[in-house]
């Protein structure tokens, strides 16, 4: 490049440079291997993780963000260190779903991601990848590290996810305690995929026809879809890690960038300057002796590594001041538009932004998925988007995504530039996050919008929108309270209704009828379809219906309650026009932490996605102890199996503070757990009442539809029936708000 020049550093010989020590089962013991991927993340087996806790190799569960120590062969002298558990793959069987078999000698999927609290030191650094592939020459090395133990074996077969390793009867070979580490391409200088395990022989007698010195690993390809599918993608760079230049062969764009180049720093001394500045930015070394770099070079620059054409219009944009260099300016970055190593964001903002995002991301693991749904919503979501959920590794994939999305479809003033799907959607999880992160981030859509030439305007309008958004709540609409009572005289599936609307300013108001007599189901519901259509306004939500039972009713069909009054031609189950969910605060007054434990599980309901209580968890006492430590705060639970176990499950859920519990009444054991995803269980939390409206819906339409999701929705801040008891004990409504005949 000339008047820039690269700094010397010399591709690693191997991969012990990034080698990881996962240590485990004794003070300084080699549980296995692992491998630096990019800054403060590593990447090693899941079985590696269960064995470092004492665990057996291929358990499934997923231990939650557990701490390891870790330590790094390249630098000895330097003391082990912890790392968290951020993302976890499962081992499962490679022949069916489920668990993978304790003794299996191949099983897919077993992948962990742990996150370091500071950078490895000097001289740990991130390898390049590659794609494995059959006859490749591969090198792996055990946990600790020592130079002797490398093992050398050649790729004998591979489908794409798993290859086959045979090595030579000499030397070392691959064994416990390398699995994890990484598989480095002697002939490519890369690494190709992770040590997985090895094909034994049986016991006995050795024969001839017996396996010897074969091994097993999973790809760099399937790698990067595991991640991807567990919300991990991005720790492998999107161009596979092979440096920070983009070469193309057509020299035709190059050399129309030369021309707003020549208009805006035709001066050398400006030239200079600039240029100066984006070497530093780049990590690009630039003379100190006053010299400029040609126009062609800068150009070059511009054309061929990432991010230096965005990174020059910022430093260019300070000092624009005139229409005419504006105009020279917004050429420059038109034509950008077309340069493949460009990108939207220049080096400082897209640093910013993802130190900014990642923070939020490790708070709010849903904050981003949640904001670009609702950003994008006409659009399809770029793939690390798809889930509810976001881990912290996954943040630079979901960024680099959403930098190359079309812009907003909306009409522009004056012809100026759209605005980016990306600062879009920056200005919506700014809504959401409010306070000084918020006005930080939107301080950020400023500068990054007025670089661009996006008219003032359309970013106002977007921030509107995202204001309008972030105000919502779970249902936008009226929010009806109901209390279902039983004396113990009272007729069967007869309860004594008690109702309250919320009003705006959040206080409740008396709206059910003067008398106490028991009511059966159709009655309820037509009360309570009185109350809350009758509180229905444009531009208003679904109302909410939340329904205070006793435990012997959480089983209740309160969702399938005919609410039509007679003469009507269609039936008007309740579950079908309103949230309907349920409400059980008598279990938790059994625990002496309960108002606490609901109140914290409530305020980190977003951070995770919900706990699966299925075939895994054996027992009420299990669970318990799940929700006591590695879901601590978990904020939602999804309780599958038989009606009895379900029960104990569910008890435990309310016991233990839990505020959203979705299960399927109908359910007879585990074989229908499935019949819940299409409400998607895991989907974004604040949209699952409207979720289960909709399949309730469409479970009246299809007979052959057997499930009936129950939802427990405990919001922490409405109040409870008792409260509402002693703040209004018994008198009619206020003027609007009377009894109900």
């Amino acid at each position: 490049m000339g008047w820039f020049t690269v700094p010397a550093d010399e591709p690693p010989a191997d991969a012990r440079g990034a080698l990881v020590k996962v240590v485990g089962g004794g003070p300084g013991r080699t549980a296995g291997a692992g491998v630096h991927l990019a800054a403060r993340h590593l990447l090693t087996c899941a079985h590696v993780v269960n064995t470092a806790l004492g665990l057996r190799p291929l358990t499934h569960r997923d231990p939650g963000p557990v701490r390891l120590d870790v330590a790094f062969p390249a630098v000895p002298h330097v003391a082990a260190v912890s790392a968290r558990l951020v993302a976890w793959v499962a081992p499962r069987a490679a022949d069916r779903p489920g668990p993978a078999p304790e003794g299996a000698l191949e099983w897919a999927g077993d992948l962990a991601v742990l996150e370091l609290d500071e950078p490895p030191p000097d001289p740990v650094r991130p390898l390049p990848w590659t794609d494995m592939a059959t006859g490749q020459e591969v090198r792996a090395w055990y946990g600790g590290g020592q130079p002797f133990t490398y093992a050398d074996v050649r790729v004998s077969a591979c489908d794409g996810s798993v290859g086959y390793l045979d090595g030579q009867l000499s030397g070392a070979a691959v064994e416990e305690g390398y699995s994890g580490g990484p598989l480095w391409s002697l002939h490519d200088a890369a690494a190709v995929g992770l040590v997985m395990g090895r094909i034994t022989a049986p016991g006995g007698a050795f024969a001839a026809q017996h396996t010897v010195r074969r091994s097993w690993g999973i790809t760099r390809q399937a790698i990067e879809a595991e991640l991807v599918r567990a919300g991990a993608g991005g720790l492998l760079p999107p161009d596979g890690g092979h440096g920070a230049a983009v070469h193309p062969e057509d020299s035709g764009l190059r050399d129309m960038l030369a021309g707003p180049v020549q208009a805006l720093l035709g001066a050398p001394a400006d030239r200079a300057a600039h240029a100066t500045v984006l070497g530093a930015e780049l990590g690009l070394r630039t003379p100190s002796d006053g010299s400029a770099p040609t126009v062609e070079e800068l150009a070059t620059v511009l054309y061929t590594v990432r991010r230096a054409l965005p990174t020059l219009t910022e430093s260019l944009a300070r000092t624009v001041t005139d229409s005419g260099d504006r105009a020279e300016l917004d050429r420059l970055l038109g034509l950008g538009r077309l340069v493949e190593a460009a990108g939207l964001l220049s080096v400082g903002e897209h640093r910013k932004l993802l130190a900014k995002l990642t923070d939020l991301t490790a708070r709010d693991p849903g904050l981003l998925p949640r904001a670009a749904a609702e950003a994008l919503q006409y659009m399809a979501l770029p793939a690390p988007l798809h889930g509810a959920r976001l881990s912290v590794p996954a943040v630079p994939a979901a960024l680099h995504a959403l930098e190359t999305w079309p812009g907003d479809c909306t009409p522009v003033p004056n012809e100026t530039p759209r605005l980016p799907a990306l600062v879009r959607v920056v200005e919506y999880v700014a809504a959401e996050v409010g306070g000084l992160v918020g006005e930080v981030l939107r301080e950020w859509s400023v500068r990054v919008a007025q670089r661009l030439g996006v008219h003032a305007s359309a970013l106002d309008e977007r921030r509107a929108d995202a204001a309008r958004w972030a105000a919502r709540t779970a249902s936008a609409g009226t929010c009806v309270l109901v209390e279902l009572t039983r004396h113990t005289d009272d007729p069967p599936d007869r309860y004594r209704c008690s109702l309250w609307r919320l009003r705006d300013d959040g206080t409740a108001a008396r709206a059910g009828p003067g008398d106490d007599r028991p009511l059966d189901g159709a009655q309820i519901a037509r009360l309570v379809r009185t109350v809350a259509s009758g509180a229905e306004g444009p531009g208003r939500g679904v109302p909410m219906v939340a329904v205070a039972v006793g435990p012997d009713g959480l089983q209740l069909p309160v969702d399938e309650w005919d609410g039509a009054e007679p003469g009507e031609l269609y039936p008007a189950p309740l579950g079908e026009d309103f949230l309907v969910v349920l409400r059980c605060p008598q279990v938790r007054r059994h625990s002496r932490t309960a108002r606490h434990d609901l109140s914290r599980r409530w305020d980190a309901r977003r951070r995770t996605g919900p706990l699966i209580a299925g075939e895994e968890v054996t027992s009420d006492r299990e669970l318990m102890g799940m929700l006591k430590t590695t879901h601590r705060d978990q904020g939602s639970v999804v309780v599958h199996g038989p009606p009895k176990h379900r029960a104990q499950l569910l008890n435990v859920c309310l016991f233990m503070g839990v505020p959203i519990v979705l299960w399927d009444r109908e359910a007879v054991d585990h074989r229908q757990a499935a019949r819940l995803e299409p409400s998607r269980p895991s989907g974004p939390l604040e949209e699952l009442p409207e979720r289960i409206r909709h399949f309730r819906v469409r479970a009246h339409m299809d007979p052959a539809q057997a499930a009936r999701p129950a939802l427990v929705w405990e919001d922490a801040g409405l109040p409870l029936p008792d409260e509402l008891q002693l703040a209004d004990p018994g008198g009619p409504a206020g003027p609007g708000e009377g009894p109900l005949g």
